[in-house]
């Protein structure tokens, strides 16, 4: 049974509500996102986090899924067996999987933490990744562009909008690069919203890749085809 807009609406609400409340004495940002490349609304608890997302999982081409919300894994630090909660386990393209970790600095509190993820993650043969401030802070304006680019994407959620993407796909694998406004005026045929959602829609799968490196996502954005994947 489909949930309708109302009650999907309401759902969202109270788990966020529910997500502040844990959150106790902490004063961190509350972010709620839609990821394209899951099809998915995801509660991000910090900042930082926010822009471990943005980056390294919802526009690297390198990633096929994510899940932010992973149940808590058993595993042994230097003393004791405990319950330990990732921030996210990553599905790459080739089926390699991640388990990513994201804290404010290397620090002795988070020793034992860290230890038994390290431990757990060797044991199920995963990679185990660690991301500091130091590794976020040089990405956060980039990762800040995909905001908008992704607002483009969001718009068009839950459409197929299959011609638009037919044809745009085709224009691309002509010219193979160019600006966005070039690709606006080779699809003068549908809605200009439509056209800014599928082109981003495709840089997150990884059809197409999108320059965010100067400036933020418009007409004016460098797009280069990279091919459909399998």
């Amino acid at each position: 049974m489909v949930k309708s807009k109302s009650s999907l609406q309401s759902s969202l609400r109270k788990s966020v509500i529910k997500a502040h409340r844990s959150r106790g004495k902490r004063v961190n940002n509350l972010w709620l996102v839609y990821s394209v490349k899951t099809d998915s609304d995801w509660i991000i608890p910090s900042d930082r986090q926010l822009i471990h997302w943005l980056y390294y999982l919802e526009a690297n081409p390198e990633v096929r899924s994510f899940d932010l919300a992973p149940s808590p894994i058993l595993s042994e630090d230097n003393k004791e067996a405990r319950a330990t909660e990732l921030d996210a386990i990553v599905t790459l393209q080739n089926g390699r999987i991640e388990w990513h970790e994201v804290k404010a600095e290397k620090n002795e509190d988070h020793s034992s933490q860290i230890t038994a993820q390290a431990n757990a993650a060797l044991m199920e043969n995963v990679t185990y990744k660690k991301f500091y401030d130091e590794d976020l802070k040089p990405k956060v304006k980039i990762a800040l562009r995909w905001l908008k680019a992704i607002g483009f994407a969001a718009s068009i959620r839950g459409e197929e909008h299959k011609p638009c993407r037919a044809e745009l796909i085709t224009v691309m694998k002509k010219i193979k690069q160019g600006s966005v406004k070039q690709l606006l005026g080779h699809l003068r045929d549908f809605d200009n919203a439509i056209v800014h959602g599928m082109l981003v829609r495709l840089a997150i799968s990884g059809v197409v890749h999108i320059d965010l490196e100067k400036t933020t996502y418009g007409l004016l954005t460098s797009w280069t085809y990279h091919g459909q994947k399998a």
